[in-house]
């Protein structure tokens, strides 16, 4: 009888022990996909960091892009002004020079004024 209490004792002890070293290695199971989980957060954090700045700067290159294209469109705003100016004076000159081709057939009193006196033979009532 002593026997069997002791064998009995000796195998609550053992299984006592094993699944005290199950328990263990549950705990270290765990402890081990809850560090793994951390490490995959940790990671998908730092990948969704990295979207979150290559779509920043997507936003910072597609406010740049239109920028740039405002300053286009805005100098080809004012190269066209610059040309109309141009024609505009260029037709100013053109009439300019047309109604002065119109006039040069007409006399002007400048000649009359500035034409030399020449005498036109006797007068009458002198000799």
């Amino acid at each position: 009888m002593k026997r069997t209490v002791f064998m009995t004792a000796i195998a609550l002890l053992i299984s006592a022990g094993m699944s005290a070293q199950n328990a263990a290695q549950t705990q270290t199971e765990r402890q081990n996909r809850s560090a793994s989980a951390v490490q995959e957060q940790t990671q998908d954090q730092y990948r969704n960091y990295g979207q979150v700045t290559s779509e920043q700067k997507q936003a910072r290159n597609a406010e740049k892009k239109a920028l740039k294209m405002q300053q286009k469109e805005l100098k080809k705003q004012q190269k066209q002004m610059k040309q109309q100016e141009v024609q505009m004076n260029q037709e100013k000159i053109r009439s300019k020079s047309q109604t002065a081709v119109k006039n040069k057939g007409a006399r002007t009193a400048t000649p009359m004024k500035n034409a030399a006196k020449v005498s036109r033979g006797s007068r009458p009532g002198r000799k």
